[in-house]
């Protein structure tokens, strides 16, 4: 079996809120979260010519994704690599402990956990987890 993988992820989006993420349609007793991530530059401009908000970069530092891990919740805690849009048909996500493991080693790519699909009628996605 191929494993998926994607490039490691060093940058969020921000607005006025906070970090900026899809919104998530959870199944019954899981819970899930995530946020966008991006690569570099290129897939981060792509993401704003296909978004309404006004958004801005922000270092995906390892002591957020330390403290998301370390929360008290039951949460799976994702990031979304490289989304072309807000409402893209599929996402391709990792978990925060998967991504802080990757910056920590300092590898180029990233271990794809989770797809996202897109719900149109809830406007939310699916999370599901890649089969391994």
């Amino acid at each position: 079996m191929i494993a998926v993988v994607a490039a490691t992820p060093y940058y969020v989006l921000r607005d006025e809120a906070g970090r900026v993420g899809p919104k998530i349609l959870n199944a019954p007793g899981i819970q899930s979260s995530a946020i966008y991530g991006f690569s570099d530059k290129g897939p981060y401009d792509k993401f704003c010519g296909n978004s309404p908000a006004w958004l801005a970069p922000y270092p995906l530092v390892k002591g957020y994704l330390r403290s998301q891990i370390e929360a008290a919740d039951e949460r799976l805690h994702l990031v979304v690599v490289d989304a072309t849009g807000p409402s893209q048909p599929l996402l391709h996500a990792t978990t925060m402990e998967v991504l802080l493991e990757s910056q920590e080693k300092r590898t180029d790519h990233v271990a794809v956990t989770h797809h996202l699909t897109f719900d149109q009628q809830t406007e939310a996605y699916r999370v599901e987890a890649v089969a391994s």
